[in-house]
Order: structure tokens, then C-alpha cells, then sequence
């Protein structure tokens, strides 16, 4: 083809394309509306609450008070309890054999004279009466011995007893700031569904105006919806928190708790080895496992008298006659000896499983402090990690929230697009997930690190 063809041939071309332009402006095509299906948001589920509340746990609660209320309703401190109680009867039963025994004995009895030489024609005299006064004297303080092994069982309990309270105090206080997180969660979620909504309406009115496209509106739907969906379940997470909580403090599940979220007090200081040097002599566990050396170190000098010498003094008085009143007939004094000089091998076997016991103690014993440093440094850890990730996680939630409000801006100004925004919120979501996860975390090591230090007692109120 010639050149003068070629240039013939371009302006038909631009003729042909140019003439719809040069004719009536044409009306903008309607936006094709998308078949949506609207997400409503279901009210929150409530438990009906029991018959009878305490009155304690009618109002606000912190979690120095819920840990109170479980010290006082927790059926595991009553057992725990109970147990120190028997110990203490023990202890009064063994010390029994140091004190002085009365044995009392009396006889009535009926009888016909046929006469004889003798009284009551050799009968029985018709009452009868004695009187007899025990005290041990003497038995290499064998007594003695049993009395301080069950004095040293005693303290273990009582320490046993500590342990208990300490830990449940531990573990209500990190459900009770678990709740805390999952009310908040509550609250991230009902502010992410507010959010996607203003997004969905943005999408639509977009759309209406012919600017905007019909999968924008389709993509925000989906977005309330799951954002719905996630504050569901967090409303039933946090449902199920409190019934936890309740059923851990002693009381009816369903009990409605009202918490106040407060944080734990105080600071941890850098210096772990004066905390472990705290713990090791305020922790109960430390005291539980000295007192079960102590026992058995009683159990060994007690077990090595088994077979020894054991004497005993005794005061009798006897009276026979028509009546019970009428002067004594006799008074006796007696000092008794009781002695198995030959036991087959017995006080043997007891000194050897007295002392087995005294080494199993004595690395328990060992046991307990390595856990005691180890709770002391896992506690010390958290806690400073977690007051890094509560640092990072507000910067996260800042930059998201600036993220995302030029992300709507841009799409507002029609140079962005929706999936900006949607994926702006998202990450605004997750930032602020990150955030309250993290605080709790704080709560939860300073909960964690008194209990490792032995003071997570000290400031509940034990009724």
C-alpha cells in the first residue's frame, strides 16, 4: 500500500471512532446492585442466674477480692484445712502417752448368805471399786520423739495449708484477669463490627454514585459478617470465663461476677537473687518441706528406742464393801518395767525405713528450692517480656489506626481501593488484639511473680 493510502486509511479510522463523541452526551449506566443478605447481630446470650447470690460477690469485684471470696467458699481450703486439723489431733493423741492416765472401775453384784464362816458366804462383797492413777515414768524419750515427729507433721499440714490458699489465689487471679481480656475482646470486636459497617456503608454509597464497583459491596458484607461472627464468640468466651471463674471461687457457676479491671500493684525489681532470697524463706512450700525433714529426723531417734526400757509408775486404790463409801481397804504403789531386750531385727527395720524417709525428704527438700529459684526467674522473664510486647503492641495499634484512616481517605478521594480498607481494618483489629492480650499478660506475670516470691497472700483478706 502507498503512503497516501495508508494516511487515507488512519483518518477513516478516526473518523469512525470519533463520531459517537460528536454526538448527544450519553446517560452513565446504571450501577448493577449485587444479591447481598444482611448480617444482623444476635443479642448477647444470658445465663439466668441462681436463686441465692452471696452478698459478697453482688458487687464490683477486684481480684485481691475474688481471690478473698475463694478462701472463703473454695471446698479445696476446707479439706486442706481439715487437714491440718487432723494433724493437730495427732499431735494430742501421741502427747497423751507423756500425761497421767485415771482408770476407774466399779462392780454391783447380787448375791444370797447361806451362811458360812466367811463374808457373804464366800461370795464377791456386793460392791466393788478401784482406782487406778498411770504416768509414765521413763522410756528414753521414745514418747517424746513421736510427739515432735507429729508436732513437725503438724507444721506440715499447716504449710500444706498455705500452699493451697497461695495457689488458688494464683489461679482465680489469672481467670479473674482472663475475664478482664475477654470483656475487652468484647469490646475490640463490637468496635471492629461498628467499623466494618461504616465500611460497608461507604461501599454502597460509592456504588450509587457510579463510582464505586459492585464486588466493594459484596467484599464489606463479608466483612460485617465475620466481624459478627467474631463478636459472637467473643461474647460466649467471655460468658464462659466468668463461669469458670465462679465454679473456681466456690460458687455457683452461674453466679453473675461484675469485675473491676484493675491492675495487679506494685513493681518487680531487677535484682532476682534478693527475690530468691525472699522466696526461700517466705515461700510454703519451703516450710512444708523443711518441717517433712524434721519429722523424719524425729521418726529415726524415735524408731532407734523401739525395743528400750519403758517404766511406768502406778497409784491403786481398792475398796470392798456394802457400800461404795466407806473407807478404802487398800492403797497400792507399783513401778512397772517393760523391756523387749530381743525384737527378731524390729527397731532395725524401723531405724532403716525411718532413714530411707529422711533422704527422700532431704532431696525433696533440694527439689523445692531448684523450683523455687526456677518460679522466681520464669516469673521474672514474663513479666519483662510481656511489658515489651505491651510497649510494641500500643506503637502496632497507633500505625494501624493511621493505616487506616488513610486507607478510607484514599478510597474516599477515589485514588484507593476497598480492599485497601478492608485489609487496613483488619489490621487495626489484630493491633488491638495484640494490645489487650499483651496487658493481660503484664497482670498475669505480676499475679505469677508474688506467688513465685511467697507474698500473693499478703494482700487478700483471709476471713
Amino acid at each position: 500500500m502507498t503512503r497516501s493510502g495508508l494516511i487515507l486509511g488512519a483518518c477513516a479510522w478516526a473518523l469512525l471512532t470519533l463520531l459517537p463523541l460528536a454526538g448527544v452526551a450519553q446517560e452513565p449506566t446504571p450501577p448493577v446492585m449485587p444479591k447481598l443478605q444482611d448480617v444482623e447481630l444476635p443479642p448477647p446470650v444470658q445465663l439466668p442466674p441462681p436463686d441465692t447470690v452471696p452478698e459478697a460477690a453482688s458487687r464490683p469485684l477486684t481480684a485481691d477480692e475474688a481471690a478473698a471470696l475463694a478462701l472463703h467458699h473454695q471446698p479445696a481450703v476446707t479439706v486442706a484445712r481439715a487437714g491440718v486439723a487432723t494433724a493437730a489431733a495427732r499431735t494430742a493423741q501421741t502427747r497423751a502417752g507423756l500425761g497421767a492416765q485415771l482408770g476407774l472401775a466399779a462392780t454391783v453384784t447380787e448375791a444370797e448368805d447361806f451362811g458360812g464362816d466367811e463374808p457373804y458366804g464366800g461370795l464377791p462383797s456386793p460392791y466393788q471399786f478401784s482406782a487406778t492413777l498411770r504416768q509414765l515414768l521413763y522410756d528414753v524419750n521414745h514418747t517424746r520423739d513421736l510427739v515432735r515427729q507429729q508436732q513437725a507433721l503438724e507444721r506440715v499440714a499447716g504449710a500444706s495449708l498455705t500452699t493451697t490458699q497461695a495457689e488458688l489465689v494464683l489461679q482465680v487471679k489469672r481467670l479473674f484477669y482472663a475475664c478482664v481480656q475477654a470483656d475487652r475482646l468484647v469490646e475490640v470486636n463490637a468496635a471492629n463490627v461498628r467499623n466494618r459497617r461504616q465500611h460497608l456503608a461507604l461501599a454502597s454509597a460509592r456504588l450509587a454514585s457510579g463510582l464505586g464497583l459492585p464486588y466493594d459491596l459484596v467484599r464489606g458484607e463479608a466483612a460485617v459478617a465475620d466481624a459478627v461472627y467474631g463478636l459472637t464468640s467473643a461474647r460466649r468466651d467471655a460468658s464462659q470465663a466468668r463461669v469458670a471463674l465462679a465454679e473456681l471461687m466456690g460458687l455457683d457457676p452461674r453466679t453473675p461476677l461484675e469485675l473491676v479491671a484493675k491492675g495487679e500493684e506494685g513493681s518487680v525489681p531487677d535484682a532476682v537473687a534478693a527475690a530468691v532470697d525472699l522466696a526461700l524463706t517466705q515461700r510454703p512450700e519451703m516450710t512444708r518441706a523443711q518441717a517433712a525433714v524434721d519429722a523424719s529426723r524425729h521418726a529415726i531417734a524415735a524408731a532407734r528406742t523401739t525395743n528400750s526400757p519403758t517404766v511406768t509408775g502406778s497409784v491403786a486404790l481398792l475398796r470392798r464393801g456394802e457400800t461404795l463409801f466407806d473407807d478404802p481397804n487398800a492403797v497400792s504403789v507399783a513401778v512397772g518395767m517393760q523391756w523387749t531386750p530381743f525384737d527378731a531385727g524390729l527397731q532395725k527395720a524401723r531405724v532403716a525405713e525411718a532413714e530411707a524417709g529422711l533422704e527422700a525428704n532431704q532431696a525433696q527438700l533440694e527439689s523445692v528450692r531448684l523450683q523455687v529459684i526456677a518460679d522466681i526467674s520464669q516469673a521474672f522473664l514474663d513479666l519483662k517480656t510481656a511489658e515489651q510486647r505491651v510497649v510494641t503492641a500500643r506503637a502496632q495499634v497507633a500505625n494501624a489506626e493511621e493505616a487506616r484512616r488513610l486507607a478510607e481517605g484514599r478510597y474516599r478521594a477515589g485514588i484507593g481501593i476497598f480492599i485497601d480498607v478492608i485489609d487496613a481494618q483488619t489490621a487495626l483489629d489484630v493491633a488491638n488484639t495484640n494490645l489487650v492480650n499483651a496487658e493481660t499478660a503484664v497482670a498475669q506475670a505480676r499475679a505469677a511473680y508474688a506467688r513465685a516470691t511467697g507474698a500473693s497472700l499478703q494482700a487478700v483478706a483471709t476471713e
